[in-house]
This record gives C-alpha cells, structure tokens and sequence, in this order.
C-alpha cells in the first residue's frame, strides 16, 4: 500500500536515440572494394563466368522464397498480445473439431476484460496536477492501453481509493482522496465497471463511500462492492450483448489484529458496514451464506456466468495462501464460474480448481492480477520485498460464449502482463506513470515510450519474463478442461 516511502533520485533519462554507425563500416550491398587485378584471381573463362552467375542468382531466388514463407508463416501482429507465456502462436482456446462428435452449435460471443488495482498516490497526483489551470490530468497514464481496453466487450478494474470532493484534501497512501478526473479517465479508457470493495474504499469514512458510488453513477459506470443503502445489492448482473454476467465483488476486512467493526484499522461508522461487502476471516461460514444467497439470486435474474472479484491475500507475496486456497475452492464448490483476485500488489498464481460437489465444474481462479497503476516500485520501496514486481500488472480477457442449446463457457483465456514505466521527462521534468502492455511494448518500444528512459526497455523485458513464468502452465491446463458443446 505505501507507495511513497521515500521520493528517488531522478537520473538523467536517456533520448531513445540509437548510437551512429562506426566510420569505415562495411557498404549497404557488402562487397568488397575493388583492388585491380593485382593479387586477385585470374579471370575465368566468358562461358563458365555465365553459368556461374545463372546458377548463383537461382539459388538465392530459392533462398529469398524459403526465407519469405518462414517469416509469413510466423509473422505476428507487434502490437498483439501474446496469448500464451512464450508465444507459442496459438490462440489459447480449442478448435472447434476438440469436441467428440456432433455437429458445432451457433453461439453469442463476447470478451471479458479483467485489470488490476488503480492507485493514485501522492506523486501520481501531483503530476497530473496542471498549474495553469488548477486541473489534474492523468490521461498519460492509459495512453498504451486505452485501445486494448476499449476492444473488450466489457472491462472492469479495482478502483482502490475514495472520491470524498472538497471535504477532504487530495492525498495518496494511507488515505486515498482522489480528483474525481482520476476516475472519469478510466471511462475514457474503456472500462464498463468499477471495483468498489476494497481495504482502502473507506479511506475518507462515510463521506467517501457514498461520494465515490454517486461518481461511479454520474460518469456512467456498473459497479459491485458496495451500495448507497441497505436495499441495494452489492452484486450486480449485467448483460453483454446478450451474455448475462453475474458479477461479485467482496473484501477481507484486512483489520490485522484490530477490533471487529473496522476495515484497514479504520473504525466503521453504525450503518455503513451494511453498505459494503466486507468478510472476516474468523467469519466465513457467514460470508458463505451470503455468497450462495447471492448466486442463487444471480441466476434467478438470468445470469449464464458467474464472476468473482475478491479483495484479499497478503500484499507482497508472490504465490496465494491457505485461506485464499480454502476460500477459492468453497467459492468453486458455491458455482463461481471465474475468480478474479486484487490486493497482493503483485501478481500472484494462478490456477485451475475442480468442485468437489460436481467435478465436471472448474473455475479459473487468478489470485492476484497485481498493480495495474501505482507508485509502488523498485524505487519507492525497500529492495527486500520483491518491489520489482510491484510494478508488473496482468490483465486477463476472456473469451465467453452462450451457445444455442443455453450452455455458457468461457472458451478462451488471453493474458496481457502490463507494466508501469515510472520516468521523468529529460526535458521537461515532467514526471510520468505509464502503463504498457507487454510484449508490444518490448517488441515496438519506440511506440510505447520506452526509449524516455534509460531503463525502459530493460525493466519492460524483466517484467514480462516475471509475469510470463509466474502464469506459465495454467493457460494450457485450462485449455484441456474445454470440451466444446455439439448438437449431438
């Protein structure tokens, strides 16, 4: 959470520019310059010297050809994500010919888009802040993934903090106050729906958590997590063209030790505990009720998938806990088609858990999709913790289809690991809080700012291998689950 322990060093950032060819270097065609006839071969015969050339210039016509079908049987789109850790050039889900017999059915497909934890700290606000007119403006931040984000069907991200307005100063860590513009820019990227039930949603108290839900409304967004009053619901159904998403959102109370009644040490005021959709650890079979009262309500409404989105783990860690094993597996148990984690602020595992009531059900369960934006990094924060990895992000999209018959799947996994490029402009000083989607920044730096920094390139390139490793095998693993439906 404490993204702003202590502020860099800035170093001087390199222009992107790449060094000049050395003097004397080899021409453009490669041959060597003439020199006379002295020391050289003697010239050979006219007629041998033509069948010579003849047959040289058909074996590199052969070669040209070889080496064009190998690169056009192999080219990738740059700007692509890689599907699988490695690219493998697969696309990450089945062939229609996997499913045993019958005939395929029509189907209704739509993508679901997963990120991680927005955080504006203390140095995001302030170099969003513009003096001249008193505004704040952190559309920089999204400018390399606002068009994956808006490709999705549906996107949803954690919003981590408050919007209390004027009654409270704008700040980061511990409390997050946050200009309301630091939300409305998340719509311009493309995101259809705000995570709300987080350890930080009630930063600013009762004024926040009302606040921030009348913004989540007025820019025109779907929220879960949290509700205005006690008649709402903190679980929301969605339709997508014409897929039903039934989608949850809840929070460990993260009280390390404090008294029942808070959430983060923070003391909750009578009645606003009801307005958000808090868990205790110590308090689970409750929380399960309520789950299973949710689903039930859920499909009653008509939803074909169920989606979790949990806040919960311990920050920091690289791989999930027992209690996040236990709860992932009573949530698959409950019929969550999908969980979704945030908290850690890193990326954790990932993996593919069977019900044990009906072991024809799976849910894919990723722990922690990590910092989508922060301040959090190797810079700001004790070398000790694996800081590295706080500033690596994954988002998740999912192919899901209805199909005919009414049977709902998700048929494809795509993950996209993100990183955030913390820099300061050369010549402007202007500081910055890029997100960049991997490996299209790696593959195209120039495009995606890369060069501003000296380290660009080198940290994007550890990021994605960081991120890669960690998720390696779960794609495939889910891949062999899908059995597509036929009409047999």
């Amino acid at each position: 959470m404490n993204g702003n322990m202590r502020r860099p060093g800035q170093g001087r950032p390199a222009g992107g520019a790449r060094p000049a060819p050395r003097s004397g270097a080899p021409s453009v065609s490669g041959r060597r310059p003439t020199a006379g006839n002295s020391g050289g071969r003697p010239p050979m015969r006219r007629g041998i010297n033509k069948w010579l050339i003849i047959g040289a210039i058909a074996v590199l016509v052969i070669v040209f050809i070889v080496i064009a079908v190998a690169a056009g049987s192999g080219k990738k789109n740059p700007n692509k994500p890689v599907i699988l850790p490695y690219d493998t050039g697969g696309t990450g889900g089945p062939a229609e010919t996997a499913s045993p017999g019958g005939l395929p059915l029509s189907y209704t497909e739509i993508t679901l888009l997963s990120a991680g934890d927005v955080m504006y700290h203390n140095p995001q606000l302030s170099e969003a802040y513009n003096d001249a007119t008193g505004a704040y403006d952190f559309s920089a931040t999204y400018q390399y993934v606002k068009n994956l984000v808006s490709s999705a069907d549906y996107a949803v991200v954690n919003f981590e903090g408050t919007t209390a307005g004027d009654a409270f100063e704008y700040s980061g860590y511990p409390a997050f106050n946050v200009p309301d513009s630091g939300m409305s820019v998340l719509k311009d990227a493309g995101f259809d729906m705000l995570l709300f039930a987080n350890n930080h949603c009630y930063d600013t108290g009762h004024v926040g958590l009302i606040r921030t839900q009348e913004n989540f409304v007025n820019f025109g967004f779907d929220y879960a997590g949290a509700r205005l009053d006690a008649s709402g619901k903190t679980y929301r159904s969605v339709d997508v063209k014409g897929v039903r998403l039934g989608i949850l959102n809840s929070t460990d109370d993260i009280s390390y030790g404090a008294a029942p009644g808070t959430i983060n040490g923070i003391p909750i005021a009578a009645g606003d505990g009801e307005l958000m959709d808090i868990f205790d650890l110590s308090e689970l079979d409750a929380f399960y009720a309520r789950v299973s009262e949710a689903i039930a309500d859920l499909k009653a409404q008509g939803a074909d998938l169920i989606v979790y989105y949990i806040h919960w783990g311990e920050e920091y860690h690289l791989t999930h806990n027992e209690a996040q094993a236990a709860i992932a597996q009573k949530l698959c148990d409950l019929g969550v088609d999908v969980i979704l984690g945030s908290h850690p602020h890193v990326v954790e595992d990932a993996e593919v858990l069977t019900s044990t009531v009906d072991p024809g059900r799976k849910t894919l369960c990723f722990y922690s999709l990590g910092n989508y934006v922060s301040n959090q990094n190797r810079l700001t924060m004790d070398a000790g913790w694996d800081s590295e990895y706080t500033e690596n992000g994954l988002t998740v999209i999912l192919t899901v289809r209805k199909y005919s018959n009414g049977q709902t799947m998700v048929t494809n996994v795509e993950i996209v690991p993100t990183w955030v490029h913390r820099y300061t402009d050369s010549t402007t000083w202007q500081d910055y809080h890029v997100i960049v989607p991997l490996p299209a920044a790696v593959n195209s730096p120039g495009e995606y700012g890369l060069y501003a920094s000296d380290f660009g390139l080198a940290h994007a390139e550890v990021s994605y291998r960081q991120t890669t490793e960690q998720m390696s095998g779960v794609v495939e693993a889910f891949a062999q689950t899908v059995i597509l439906p036929t009409d047999d």
